[in-house]
């Protein structure tokens, strides 16, 4: 497993309440030795035993440089002058575990372990002086280089172009670490060619907004608009790890809103784009949709799914606007239109399959913590989490993210009543009577004694049965022949008719 970065970044407050280190003044910008771990000493020593180069690249240096403690650090990719067999060797013979990760690309993989025995994976990759992608592939075409300044300078943005050696001295040949300081995203190459390599890029550019709040040159924001149709070229394996990363980034906002000037987002995202200005075709006032969709976003945990069910609550609005006859506007059914949506967007993107289930039910049901009141019985608390499962826990951290009501007070009301509700479940969890429990074997009892065979039937009066428990009418937990009895005496009208079908 990777160690993931705990830090924040210091000095500028984001919406979210993260910080950037972008405005910190210019002349306070103080350069840090790095003071590697043991393992990572003993990986550069390797090397240098071995006379090849190695190099610590990419994020971890980017996130020291802004002040990012070390042991917070995350993707330790280094980069040598060796190529992939000699690497696999080096490391193996002075005892480090190696696997296969993409020798074909140049990457060889290995674990180190920090202080308290963690594991840390690390990439060691081949210098490269060329990388490209074929259109829709997920793999690039890799050149092998010589130099660390090749391998730097084709890399995407100035930021990331830097790098450290085993001495913790940075070798910052594009001037990565005065952007850094001006809160900048600049590419080392012409624009237009730099994003026609690989425009992944341009999502890339959203990305870095996104998590360190820094704006594009204006020349790169010029290019990243004429080249924006090329992302049709890329894998939607690649647009989900982008957007995914960007959806998490404490200045989403101003990412997206930059994703929409540039064309990109109307390009892979329509329905969200197609909030943008919508309010303002309405006969009647409502509230500017985008920028509630942006402002859930913003309350919403960094988690994945939560963010993507966030930027995708509002879709269904724009296709079930109503005026009413008191001249109000509601969207009625907008969930479930928004489900709609949101199974094609999983297509699109290729979501995984339990991403895509908790995406569409988070989008499906939202709002139903909103009907909670104080008099709720303990059988409603329970029918709540029965059809919340298996999401109880994002269904009431994102109904705490969708609270964007307009006054101080609606908001507090609301988020109350939430706290409420979980208060609730707790207390029933506490007590263990939050879910029903039937025992192991009532299947074969229900069979045997009601003289049905394998079916789907017995799963329903097994639900059924969970319904008792919830409204109190039967206790949970008890033994097999409880709950049997309860059948013979009380059977189900849909049992009745299907046993008198049986017997006709």
């Amino acid at each position: 497993m990777r160690v993931h970065c705990r830090g924040v970044l210091a000095s500028r407050r984001s919406p979210s309440g993260a910080t950037s280190a972008i405005e910190r003044p210019h002349n306070s910008y103080q350069r840090r030795t790095m003071k590697y771990p043991d393992s990572v000493k003993k990986l550069f020593k390797a090397f240098e035993d071995a006379g090849r180069d190695l190099y610590l690249v990419g994020g971890a240096v980017r996130d020291y440089e802004l002040g990012e403690p070390v042991e917070n650090l995350d993707d330790w990719d280094f980069c040598t002058d060796s190529r992939p067999k000699e690497t696999a060797r080096i490391l193996r013979s002075n005892n480090f575990q190696v696997y296969e990760l993409g020798a074909e690309f140049g990457t060889v993989g290995a674990v180190l372990y920090g202080p308290d025995g963690e594991p840390i994976d690390v990439q060691i990759t081949t210098y490269r002086s060329e990388e490209y992608y074929r259109r829709g592939s997920r793999h690039p075409i890799v050149e092998f280089g010589d130099t660390i300044e090749q391998d730097l300078g084709r890399r995407d943005f100035s930021i990331n172009s830097m790098a450290l050696d085993g001495n913790g001295d940075l070798v910052d040949p594009y001037d990565g670490k005065k952007d850094l300081q001006d809160g900048i995203l600049r590419v080392i190459g012409d624009p237009l060619e730099t994003l026609a390599e690989d425009p992944l890029r341009i999502l890339r550019i959203g990305r870095f907004m996104s998590k360190l709040g820094f704006e594009p040159t204006a020349d790169l924001r010029k290019a990243a608009t004429e080249r924006a149709d090329g992302i049709l070229d890329i894998s939607a394996e690649r647009w989900l790890q982008e957007m995914t990363k960007l959806l998490k980034g404490p200045f989403v906002s101003q990412s997206l809103r930059f994703l929409h000037e540039i064309r990109i987002l109307g390009i892979i995202l329509p329905e969200v784009d197609s909030l943008i200005g919508f309010h303002t075709t309405s006969p009647v006032p409502h509230r500017d949709l985008f920028t509630e969709t942006l402002q859930v976003l913003e309350q919403a945990p960094r988690a994945g799914r939560l963010r993507w069910a966030s930027l995708l609550c509002n879709i269904g609005k724009r296709w079930t606007r109503i005026v009413r006859e008191d001249d109000t506007i509601a969207f009625p059914g907008h969930q479930k239109q928004a489900a709609m949506l949101a199974g094609e967007i999983a297509r699109r993107f290729r979501f995984d399959n339990d991403t895509a289930d908790e995406v569409r039910f988070l989008v499906r049901y939202h709002g139903r913590e909103r009907q909670y009141e104080p008099q709720w019985s303990d059988a409603q608390v329970r029918r709540y989490v029965r059809r919340a499962d298996p999401y109880v826990d994002s269904m009431l951290a994102f109904a705490r993210a969708t609270v964007v009501d307009v006054t101080d007070t609606g908001q507090a009301h609301t988020l109350e009543q939430i706290d409420q509700l979980e208060e609730r479940i707790e207390a029933l969890e506490e007590a263990g009577t939050l879910r029903p429990e039937l025992p192991s074997g009532l299947g074969n009892g229900i069979m045997k004694t009601l003289g049905l065979k394998p079916s789907p039937m017995v799963g329903e009066v097994k639900d059924w049965l969970e319904e008792e428990i919830i409204e109190d009418r039967l206790e949970s937990g008890r033994e097999p022949a409880y709950y049997v009895d309860y059948l013979k005496n009380s059977p189900p009208d849909f049992l009745s008719a299907a046993l008198s079908d049986d017997e006709e």
